[in-house]
């Protein structure tokens, strides 16, 4: 018997269709739509943008929903204020404002983080400059909105690109809705106003490829078990599908998105995880459990995630009794080959500081540590409200 498990819709290509669904002057009906916290901010707040100015717009402590809410304020021609709670006002958003104001829009912050106001200005477009090595949701932002400033709009990205799949997923969705960008290797992209909207009546959502890493991570600990994971492809626009490639390199077998772990798990080595950050909470848990040393490099941007995550996962790790070391932008794990036959016994709590990815990835390895408790675990309704119902459907069935 094996067990198969339906994660929900992408939050990352339902916030970007929604984004672009609200230029258009017909409904489009959505199939897969995430239902989780950050997409319940983006539908809100796209609500209230309809409204009369001022407008107030919360979005807790949604990045995605607050830097693209911030640059789609500046097309309505209404005074918007935006703001977050106590940890999205420590999230930066300077480069993203300092962005907008250079093509025309008039956006102000006290302290380079929310809250942000936004007054009636049109944007202009032009040519801007950001650095590449921050966040990728400014730069996803600016491309969703620059098709509909008043001239060409140039970006020119300086350093390196991080989290470059997040950028080809939003021109691959914007490339749905009929815009299309000139992309010159990631490096420039060229945005003409568009003149004509051909939007799509229905889109599709694609499950979500960083949630189901936690189901495959799972299947990776019980080799006794088989899962299987639907509604997703390894054809997916998503980057973080990789994971199923990490998986295999850790001696899991993966078919047609069927995942069966080894007996010993082997380490990622050295692994630069610039691409794929929102799966170094699943790969670090993983590494704990694996044989050697996993040393996952270039990744500072988690540090400025909804918790500074690099910081979060040595504290936790530790707990198990897992020797780690961090830098500014790595994370070092030797792992414990017996750690699945020989848990602690002792009572441990894990702190998830308020972070959905922190609470699931230690909810992998739940039932393989007698009195292991994780504290605030209702936090995963930020991207996966149904996991620990998931989580108790594979621990209950699946040879």
């Amino acid at each position: 018997m094996q067990v198969s498990i339906t994660t929900p819709g992408s939050k990352s290509i339902s916030n970007r269709a929604l984004f672009l669904s609200a230029f258009s002057d017909k409904p489009i009906k959505f199939k897969n739509l995430a239902d989780c916290d950050d997409t319940a901010y983006t539908l809100q707040g796209l609500k209230k943008l309809k409204g009369k100015s001022p407008i107030k717009i919360y979005t807790g402590n949604a990045g995605t929903t607050t830097r693209f809410l911030t640059a789609l304020s500046t097309l309505t021609g209404k005074k918007v204020i935006i703001d977050g709670d106590k940890r999205m006002r420590e999230r930066p958003i300077k480069p993203l404002v300092n962005a907008l104001n250079k093509l025309g829009a008039k956006v102000k912050t006290t302290r380079d983080c929310p809250p942000l106001t936004i007054e009636p200005q049109k944007l202009k477009g032009g040519r801007i400059s950001l650095p590449g090595n921050i966040s990728s949701q400014y730069i996803s932002a600016l491309l969703m909105i620059a098709p509909f400033a008043e001239k060409e709009t140039i970006i020119n990205i300086e350093q390196k690109l991080c989290s470059k799949p997040y950028i080809k997923m939003t021109i691959e969705v914007l490339k749905a809705f009929g815009i299309k960008i000139i992309n010159k290797n990631f490096k420039q992209f060229r945005i003409k106003p568009i003149k004509k909207l051909n939007f799509p009546k229905t889109y599709t959502i694609e499950s979500d490829a960083s949630s189901a890493s936690y189901i495959g991570g799972y299947a990776a600990l019980h080799p006794n078990k088989t899962i299987v994971i639907k509604n997703l492809s390894k054809k997916s626009i998503q980057g973080d599908i990789k994971f199923l490639d990490y998986l295999k390199k850790m001696g899991c077998k993966t078919t047609n998105m069927k995942i069966k772990g080894p007996k010993q798990l082997k380490s990622l080595g050295k692994i630069d995880m610039n691409e794929t950050p929102d799966l170094v909470m699943t790969f670090a848990v993983l590494a704990a459990y694996a044989k050697g040393t996993t040393h996952i490099t270039n990744i500072e941007n988690l540090r400025i995630k909804e918790t500074d995550r690099i910081r979060a996962l040595k504290q936790e790790l530790t707990k198990l009794g897992i020797k780690v070391k961090t830098t500014k932008d790595s994370i070092k794990i030797e792992g414990k080959p017996d750690l699945r036959e020989n848990p602690p016994t002792h009572k441990i709590t894990i702190e998830t500081y308020n972070d959905h990815r922190i609470a699931m990835c230690f909810g992998m390895i739940q039932d393989l540590i007698p009195n292991l408790k994780i504290k605030n675990p209702n936090c995963v309704s930020k991207s996966y409200s149904t996991f620990w119902k998931d989580l108790k459907l594979m621990q209950k069935n699946g040879k």
